[in-house]
């Protein structure tokens, strides 16, 4: 028999958040495990990886922005460096405006909520390309994630050092609760803590039923476009993103009655309206999938160790804003458990599951 494996954290789930909680602790020298059941379908394997500074129809400027953007860029270079990849760009996008409304949402913010943030360059686009007569804006401090390739060059790592482990956790039988520790003796590993980063799957786990969990199902196109040379994140109601060569991706959808990952005729058929509305050129569906996000009651991300049984915890919530949050929230997460800092209110965990109770 194999000797017993002991690390600090067992982390289920590895996608974004689970992931940057990985990391995390990872730096700050704790041993760590991730567990996960390796699907190829989820929230995090099909995001976009956009950080938008600007947002809605109301123009918003995205949360924390100038918090979380430099954080999230030197974290990321950090693992491009440890891992000898590539995979986070900073890059300004353009947002095309639908209607008078949004006009006149523009002329009345941008002198006043963003100016910093935003410009209209000359042209603002290629008018044989897009359809740019009710004019648009660019906006700086624009960044997207290549999420696939970093969450696969960070399993790779993990794999490497003996820290990744593909299986389904049962989250009431496989876990055996000690004094000071926590292990699943079916894989011989014991840990302080067991962190779930399970996304929408935690909504079938017992022990956070209690999370207000208000998923949307989103659908994503993969497409091809010959003679389309912008390289800049496109929005106008939906977005579309250049991918590699003449491949772009589209989206997305929302959808909250069927939470699912089937894609559907009607979600293809929506992006393709929408981006025929601005995009001149033809296009080439190769590719369609669909996943649902883990929104949480409130729109922000969750964390905290679990009320009744300390040694678990909660990770979660990222929605479509992951690639720009969940490096910040998981150095937020691991100063709380290292007891330095404590746990902003409107993120704790507890405070959530109380307000639905």
């Amino acid at each position: 028999m194999s000797a017993e494996k002991q690390v600090d954290y067992i982390i289920v789930g590895q996608g974004l958040a689970g992931t940057a909680l990985a990391w995390t602790l990872t730096a700050r020298g704790y041993d760590v495990l991730i567990v996960d059941r390796c699907e190829q379908t989820t929230s995090s394997h099909i995001a976009a990886g956009l950080i938008t500074p600007i947002t809605g129809l109301r123009l918003v400027v995205t949360w924390r922005l100038d918090e979380f953007l430099p954080f999230a860029t030197e974290f990321y270079r950090s693992v491009e460096q440890k891992t000898d990849s590539s995979f986070f760009e900073l890059k300004p996008m353009l947002r095309l405006f639908a209607s008078e409304q949004e006009q006149e949402q523009y002329r009345q913010r941008s002198e006043t909520h963003f100016p910093h943030l935003v410009s209209i360059p000359e042209p603002l686009a290629t008018e044989s390309m897009f359809e740019i007569s009710r004019g648009g804006f660019e906006m700086r401090q624009g960044g997207q994630l290549d999420v696939p390739t970093y969450l696969n060059v960070s399993r790779l790592f993990f794999t490497q050092q003996d820290r990744f482990l593909e299986a389904d956790i049962d989250p009431l039988q496989d876990l055996d609760f000690a004094s000071n520790r926590i292990s699943l003796p079916q894989w011989n590993v014991t840990a302080r803590k067991v962190i779930f980063c399970e996304g929408i799957h935690s909504q079938q786990n017992p022990w956070f039923k209690s999370v207000p969990f208000e998923g949307a199902k989103g659908e994503i196109l993969t497409l091809k476009i010959p003679g389309l040379t912008e390289r800049r994140v496109v929005h106008r109601g939906i977005w579309l993103a250049h991918w590699k060569e003449d491949l772009y991706r589209a989206g997305s959808t929302y959808d909250r009655e069927h939470l699912n990952c089937i894609p559907t005729n009607s979600g293809r058929a929506e992006i393709c309206s929408r981006l025929s509305e601005f995009l001149k050129l033809p296009i080439e569906v190769i590719d369609h999938r669909a996943a649902v996000r883990p929104i949480i009651h409130g729109r922000l991300p969750v964390m905290g160790l679990h009320p009744v049984q300390p040694h678990i915890g909660f990770f979660n919530g990222f929605a479509s804003k992951g690639s720009l949050q969940s490096p910040w929230m998981a150095d937020h997460f691991v100063n709380v458990l290292e007891g330095k800092i404590p746990l902003e209110k409107q993120l704790d965990f507890q405070h959530k599951i109380e307000a639905r109770s």
